[in-house]
């Protein structure tokens, strides 16, 4: 019973890979996921902020 199925989906499954519609549609589903789950990262700046660019402007009355 148990074999008789799984050879049911592996026929099904085997029809299904080789139409391409169903491989499109595969495909799209992927990426969505893919941005889903990982959506792209920020861009950082390439040069760190340096103490001095920070406090630019500030008199601490030294």
């Amino acid at each position: 019973m148990l074999q008789e199925r799984l050879e049911r989906i592996n026929e099904l499954r085997k029809k299904a890979m080789a139409n391409p519609e169903f491989m499109k549609s595969a495909q799209a589903h992927a990426e969505a996921l893919e941005t889903q789950y990982h959506p792209a990262q920020p861009k950082r700046s390439k040069k760190p902020k340096t103490l001095s660019d920070i406090y630019q402007g500030y008199d601490f009355g030294i």
